[in-house]
């Protein structure tokens, strides 16, 4: 029987989760870990099929602890389910490692089916992602790879910069810098500064 994990600290994901694989086509098997110190404990005393991991736990940076896992555990499949940002975090889901991404509003009978294709080693990314990424084909996380440029301005733009000042500190005009942002905010998919600046944080980290 297979064996998921799941790593969220709101009690009312699991009691919607197990709901859902009662009416699954196999019976399946439901621990779960409000933190990342159970999450640890849990993986250390049973082998899973998947673990389910919300990247917005209020204790740890989800992706910090999905990076964590893999590292302990490389071959473990590792399912995003958040409430967080799709276009953003699918990404640096992907980026980080993750097998999958679910964002929370989507129908738990969407969640099982990603369950099924998880478990069997597949992949279950939403379909704009891969599109994104060359027709499916693989990728590295990030649409296209920053360049050493873009990884300076979007550090600036992540400190609150504005284009100008980030122009006068380069020493380029504020077109280069407009150009530059907009390539940015292209690759990584974020659509405003706040969105940028948790893209950047996490960038620190890959």
């Amino acid at each position: 029987m297979p064996r998921l994990l799941l790593v969220d600290d709101h009690p009312l994901v699991e009691v919607a989760i197990t709901a859902a694989l009662q009416r699954a086509d196999r019976d399946w098997v439901l621990d779960s870990a409000v933190d990342d110190i159970e999450a640890m404990a849990h993986m250390s005393r049973s082998a899973y099929q998947l673990v389910i991991l919300d990247i917005g736990l209020p204790q740890v940076d989800g992706l910090q602890l999905l990076k964590r896992l893999l590292r302990h555990y490389p071959a473990q499949p590792v399912l995003i389910y958040t409430a967080q940002e799709e276009e953003v975090y699918a990404r640096l889901a992907l980026a980080g490692g993750a097998s999958g991404f679910i964002n929370k509003g989507q129908p738990m009978q969407e969640l099982v089916k990603a369950f099924e294709t998880l478990s069997q080693g597949g992949k279950y990314f939403p379909a704009w992602l891969a599109t994104d990424n060359d027709g499916g084909n693989e990728s590295d996380g990030i649409t296209s790879p920053l360049t050493p440029k873009e990884l300076q301005i979007i550090g600036l733009l992540a400190q609150g910069h504005s284009n100008l000042q980030i122009a006068e500190m380069l020493t380029i005009s504020n077109k280069t810098v407009s150009t530059h942002k907009k390539n940015i905010l292209r690759k990584t998919g974020a659509n405003n500064l706040f969105e940028l600046a948790a893209v950047y944080k996490e960038l620190q980290h890959l």
